[in-house]
């Protein structure tokens, strides 16, 4: 007879039956030793909710509330809970890595700290206005700030403030010509279009006389300042000239621009740094913190590589 067709005896049927009652009644135990921590658990976050709802009132429970059902929000308090059952459960290992992993997340996606990063890059920009700079000829306006839509038209992204500070600063008379720089390493369509070109299209739609602003390619920073020497060797007298980006940007961009022996001016756009006063949801860690966190980190590291 085949091993599939042979019968168990009598006996390691009762064997298996007994295992088996054994684990559902483990299984059991082990639910109802989970539920009071899950109720206990419950217990402390909604007294934590609640006192954020007296103490900062409505508006602040109900940002608070909404930053824990964010994904972020959701993450944060699935890996308090981990680390506190896997310390209930002496899992060590998981215990270490759900911290790390919970300190990683907390600290990068903390208001704070994400602005205190910004700030870090941006200090020495904070106290300039560009309405209040002298007039220049020239104004590079670096690519990053816009974006292509999917049916081909264009508009301003998050560090859209560069365009739009160089549209307020020509038609507050502190410009004379605009030059917009920027090339796409790879074009997914043929309607995706470069940095250079979506932003010349929107400082046209901007009243910007298309006959007063440039175009010049690049791929990334480096390879911009490098184009911009060029055009200041072509171009003997410039007249006063300005480097308009990011506010967070301008330092390694001056220090690309000084080692590529292009002289101007740095104005800065599109401050990170904001006011932060203390608040309970800033303990939450959010999505657009931690793309503050990246960007300013990305820096840093570009600047080891000379980016």
């Amino acid at each position: 007879m085949a091993f599939w067709n042979r019968r168990k005896p009598d006996g390691d049927d009762q064997t298996d039956e007994n295992h088996a009652d054994r684990i559902r009644e483990r299984t059991t135990t082990d639910r109802l030793r989970v539920l009071p921590h899950l109720l206990m658990m419950l217990f402390v976050g909604a007294l934590f909710v609640g006192a954020v709802g007296v103490l900062g009132g409505k508006t602040t429970f109900e940002r608070t509330l909404t930053a824990l059902a964010q994904p972020c929000g959701i993450l944060w308090l699935a890996l308090i809970m981990l680390i506190y059952f896997c310390l209930l459960l002496r899992q060590t290992w998981p215990a270490l890595i759900s911290m790390l992993c919970f300190f990683l997340l907390t600290i990068g996606g903390n208001s704070f700290v994400a602005n205190w990063l910004a700030f870090q890059r941006e200090a020495p920009y904070l106290e300039v206005d560009p309405m209040k700079l002298d007039p220049y000829d020239t104004v590079f306006v670096l690519g990053g700030g816009t974006e292509t839509r999917i049916d081909g038209t264009v508009q301003l992204a998050c560090s859209g403030d560069r365009v739009a500070t160089a549209a307020r600063l020509f038609h507050g008379g502190k410009i004379k010509n605009i030059i917009c720089t920027g090339t796409q390493s790879f074009r997914s369509t043929e309607n995706d279009l470069d940095p250079r070109e979506e932003a010349a299209i929107i400082l046209e739609d901007l009243l910007v006389p298309a006959e007063n602003i440039g175009q010049m390619k690049g791929v990334n920073t480096l390879e911009e300042m490098q184009n911009i020497r060029k055009w200041l060797e072509a171009n003997p007298n410039p007249g006063r000239v300005g480097i308009l980006t990011s506010a967070w940007h301008l330092k390694p961009t001056m220090r690309l621009a000084e080692a590529a022996g292009v002289i101007a001016d740095p104005i800065p756009a599109n401050f990170l740094t904001k006011p932060v006063s203390p608040s309970p949801k800033f303990l939450i860690p959010s999505a657009s913190n931690l793309e503050i966190t990246r960007t300013i980190v990305r820096e840093y590291l570009a600047g080891l590589v000379n980016r």
